[in-house]
C-alpha cells in the first residue's frame, strides 16, 4: 500500500489553510513568506531555493490529485494491485484501490507540497472547515492554529525534499518495494508533523511534550474509522502509521539527539515497517530486513504465466492481514518476529497465482506465522522449512511442481 499511502498523506493533511494564507482567491504570500522565514530556525533547516505556492479552485485541487494518482499508477497498476489485494484478503470484493482514494480525496485537499512540481498547492475555498484534516491536526493544537500547522507541515516536505530527495517515480510493479517506502513515508510524515507542531509552538518540544503529542495521534486511527467506516483497513491502517507510529519513531530520534539526529535518520532511513513499530530495531542493535531472491515460477513465466505484481508485503500489512481473523493481540503475535518477505503475482487469463516467501527471525516466529495462516488464508496452502513459510494460491494443479521448484531456487540474507 505504500503508492496509495503516499498519496493517502495528501488527505489526513487536509483542512481548513486559515483564511490569511488565501485571501480573494489568492495566496497571501506576505502571511506564507513568515512562515517560510520562520520554519527555518525551528526545524534547523534552511530553504536551499524558494518554495512558490499556487491557489486553486476546489475543481482544480481535486484534478490535480487525480493527475497524481494516474502518475502514482500508470497504467493498469491500480488494477493489478486492487485484484491481487483482493484475492490476499485486504480489499472487499469488488472494491478498487481508485474508488477508495477519489472517495478518501473528495471535499478534504486544502494543502499539499507537490515534489514533482516543486509546488506548495493551497485551495482558494477552506474545504471541510469541520473536516478529517482539522480534527486530526486539532489533536496536536487549536484550530486557531491548525491552518499555520499545516503550512509548516508542508514547507518541511519542501525542506525534506531540498536536502535529501522526494519520490516522484513510483517504482516498476513488477519489483516493488512497498514496506520499505512506507517506512521512509512514515519518517517523513513524522518528521513534518513534529516540525508543524515546533512552529505553532516556537520551540522545539521537550521529551514530555512528544510524549503528549504521541499519545494525542493515537486518536488518529479511531477518527479514520469513525470518518470512513467503509474504507478498507489496509488504507486506514497505512495511513494512519504515517503519522501516529511515524511521529512516535521520529520523535524517538528529537528526544535524544534533537533536529540534528532527525537528520541523521533522513539521511540514512528506516529499512522496513518493522523498524518504525519497534524503534528500537532501529537505534539499538539494526534489525536489518533478510532480502529474499524469489525464483522458480520461470518455467511457468515461459508457458504464459504474466508477471504482474512483486511486492514485500512487510510487518504492518502482515498485522492487517492477521487482524481479519485473529485477535489483536494474536494478530500483533503473529507479524511479530518478521524478518523479510516477497510476494509475488502471475496472471495467466483470469486465472491469478499467488506465491509468497516469509522468512522470520527464528523457527518459533515462523511456526507461529504458518500456524495462524489456515485461519488467516483459507484458502491457502501454506508450507514450513525452518525459518521460511511458503505461501501458494492458486490452480491446485500447478502448485506441486511449483513449491518444489520455489524451495529448492529461492535464495535469502540478511541485508547489510
Amino acid at each position: 500500500m505504500s503508492r496509495g499511502a503516499t498519496l493517502l498523506a495528501v488527505a489526513l493533511a487536509a483542512g481548513c489553510a486559515s483564511g490569511r494564507l488565501v485571501r480573494d482567491g489568492q495566496v497571501n504570500a506576505s502571511a506564507l513568506a513568515a512562515v517560510a522565514r520562520d520554519l527555518p530556525a525551528v526545524r534547523g533547516l534552511d530553504f536551499l531555493r524558494p518554495v512558490p505556492a499556487v491557489a486553486l479552485r476546489p475543481d482544480d485541487v481535486a484534478a490535480w490529485v487525480r493527475r497524481d494518482i494516474d502518475l502514482s499508477y500508470p497504467g493498469d497498476d491500480l488494477d493489478r494491485v486492487s485484484m491481487v489485494y483482493e484475492r490476499l484478503g485486504l480489499l472487499p470484493e469488488g472494491v478498487t484501490l481508485r474508488a477508495v482514494l477519489e472517495h478518501l480525496y473528495r471535499g478534504q485537499i486544502a494543502a499539499f507540497y507537490d515534489p514533482r512540481s516543486k509546488q506548495l498547492v493551497l485551495a482558494t475555498e477552506a474545504l471541510g472547515a469541520g473536516g478529517l484534516g482539522v480534527r486530526v491536526f486539532s489533536l496536536l493544537t487549536g484550530r486557531d492554529l491548525v491552518g499555520e500547522l499545516l503550512v509548516a507541515h508542508e514547507l518541511t516536505h519542501a525542506l525534506q525534499d531540498q536536502r535529501w530527495g522526494l519520490p516522484t517515480e513510483p517504482e516498476p510493479l513488477i519489483d516493488s518495494h512497498g514496506d520499505r517506502v512506507l517506512a521512509r513515508r512514515a519518517l517523513l510524515e513524522g518528521d513534518a508533523t513534529l516540525a508543524g507542531f515546533a512552529y505553532v509552538q516556537r520551540g522545539t518540544p521537550s521529551r514530555d511534550t512528544i510524549d503528549q503529542v504521541e499519545q494525542r495521534l493515537h486518536g488518529i486511527a479511531p477518527t479514520l474509522a469513525a470518518e470512513y467506516p467503509g474504507v478498507p483497513e489496509i488504507v486506514r491502517a497505512s495511513l494512519a502509521f504515517q503519522y501516529d507510529v511515524g511521529t512516535a519513531f521520529t520523535g524517538w530520534a528529537l528526544a535524544e539527539g534533537g533536529w540534528r539526529e532527525v537528520d541523521r535518520v533522513e539521511a540514512d532511513p528506516p529499512a522496513s515497517t518493522e523498524q518504525v513499530l519497534h524503534p528500537a530495531r532501529y537505534f539499538g542493535v539494526r534489525d536489518r530486513p533478510i532480502e529474499i531472491t524469489l525464483r522458480g515460477t520461470e518455467e511457468m513465466e515461459a508457458a504464459g504465466w504474466r508477471r504482474i505484481l512483486e511486492d514485500t508485503l512487510g510487518e504492518l500489512t502482515i498485522r492487517v492481514l492477521a487482524r481479519r481473523a485473529l485477535t489483536q493481540d494474536r494478530a500483533l503475535g503473529v507479524a511479530d518476529g518478521w524478518g523479510g518477505d516477497r510476494l509475488r503475482a502471475l496472471a495467466r487469463g483470469d486465472e491469478l497465482l499467488l506465491v509468497w516467501v516469509t522468512a522470520w527471525d527464528g523457527p518459533p516466529d515462523a511456526i507461529e506465522f504458518f500456524e495462524a495462516m489456515p485461519d488467516v488464508m483459507p484458502a491457502a496452502r501454506v508450507e514450513r522449512r525452518g525459518e521460511r513459510v511458503l505461501v501458494l494460491m492458486g490452480p491446485p494443479a500447478v502448485l506441486d511442481g511449483l513449491s518444489a521448484r520455489v524451495w529448492t531456487r529461492t535464495t535469502s540474507a540478511r541485508g547489510g
